[in-house]
């Protein structure tokens, strides 16, 4: 009976500790199941946050981005008014321009026309004998009136006498003369002998002198040009420069006074703004009255840049007061000028034979085909200044030193003019 009881136990104690252990495995398995759920919903539940800040992110990012899209579109909008409004402006103003420009020009044109028919007239059609018909033959002005050659017989008078005869003139073959006694301290300049001084002419190179009057005064005689292709590919080769070459102004105004380098006067006109430069040399030539001259360049080599001795000598009036140091320049003989890139000095030579007498206070020399040969000089004849003006000369210096030679025969007083 006690074994019976005690297995009886045993079984009662195997059975009660089955039961509990498969109570305890249940309750595991059952809190198992519920943190996995709960980090499971936890998960959820993170991802759906995560989600709602991604999106609302996204929505301001995408809100910020259509407003500076916006902003950028209403920016260009505005860019592209302006643009278009600038345009129209520079457009129309190029145009006023342009119409100017093309109605002057063809004005120009026109009057150059009339000068190139005339110039050829005298060298094909002029068939007369008579030296003096030859004299008085020369071209109405494109423009401009003409006067007849004309000597200005002064007063007898105590304080002056100069007698030239008609005669004294009837070899020369300039278009254009006038030679006059430059006063600065006597008054109004006295003429001498002028032949059509109103009559329009080609300058050739002499329109340097206003190139040099405008690179002085609107220019830095420091600044540094760099020599482009531009500027020595243009004709001539005096100053023998090169592409790349850096001089300073003042020794580019040198070599265009002294050797007439064109390269010099358009790398100068060049490096200041062609346009503007032209235009600053028609501006001052109004400035100076200079109502018949006409500059289309800088260098001289258009026929259209053209003047009269009148207007010429307007400018060589401004020039001895406001600018004497561009006569100093012409009067050399040689100068030097140093090329800063390299480090090397260049001689250059003048082409005026007047250069370097004693009597020579200054001028400028010009040719073209068209102009033939020009000279403008300024000398010390019987201790007074005496401006000469050569226009259209077969041979200028010898033409020039006739016209000294002529006024050296006047007494050496002051003098008046005759009306």
């Amino acid at each position: 009976m006690r074994l019976q009881a005690l297995l009886l136990s045993l079984i009662i104690l195997i059975s009660l500790f089955i039961t509990s252990g498969n109570l305890l495995f249940k309750t595991s398995v059952k809190e198992n199941v519920q943190i996995t759920e709960t980090k499971e919903i936890k998960k959820t539940n993170e991802f759906a946050i995560f989600l709602k800040d991604l999106s609302s992110v996204l929505l301001e990012k995408t809100a910020s981005a259509n407003q500076s899209l916006a902003l950028l579109a209403k920016t260009l909008n505005q860019n592209i008014i302006n643009l278009h409004q600038g345009l129209s402006e520079k457009i129309n103003l190029i145009g006023q321009d342009l119409n100017q420009d093309l109605n002057q020009m063809s004005k120009n044109f026109k009057q150059n026309l009339v000068s190139l028919k005339e110039i050829l007239s005298s060298k094909f059609n002029n068939k007369s004998d008579n030296p003096e018909n030859k004299f008085y033959q020369f071209y109405p002005s494109a423009g401009a009136l003409t006067s007849e050659a004309k000597i200005n017989i002064l007063k007898p008078s105590p304080i002056f006498s100069c007698q030239l005869n008609q005669s004294d003139f009837t070899d020369f073959t300039s278009k254009v003369i006038l030679i006059k006694y430059f006063n600065p301290s006597l008054g109004p300049d006295q003429v001498i002998f002028e032949l059509n001084p109103e009559k329009r002419w080609p300058i050739a190179s002499l329109t340097k002198l206003m190139t040099a009057v405008v690179a002085f005064e609107k220019m830095n005689l420091d600044k540094e040009i760099v020599m482009t292709e531009k500027a020595v590919i243009t004709e001539g080769t005096a100053g023998e420069f090169k592409v790349g070459e850096i001089f300073k102004l003042q020794d580019l105004v040198k070599a265009m006074l002294v050797s007439s380098s064109n390269d010099a006067a358009m790398a100068i006109a060049e490096d200041f703004g062609e346009r503007d430069f032209v235009n600053e040399m028609q501006k001052k030539a109004a400035e100076l009255k200079m109502f018949s001259s006409t500059y289309l360049e800088p260098t001289g080599l258009s026929f259209i840049n053209q003047s009269t001795a009148s207007d010429l000598a307007k400018l060589m009036n401004y020039i001895y007061f406001k600018h004497p140091e561009i006569l100093e320049i012409s009067r050399q003989k040689e100068i030097e000028i140093l090329d800063l890139k390299s480090g090397k000095k260049r001689k250059i030579l003048t082409v005026n034979r007047f250069a370097g007498a004693p009597d020579f206070i200054g001028g400028k020399t010009g040719y073209i085909d068209e102009a033939g040969r020009n000279l403008i000089s300024f000398f010390e004849i019987n201790g007074k200044t005496v401006l000469s003006i050569v226009l259209g000369a077969d041979d200028s210096f010898k033409e020039t030193e006739k016209l000294k030679n002529l006024v050296k025969s006047c007494s050496d007083f002051t003098y008046e003019r005759s009306e």
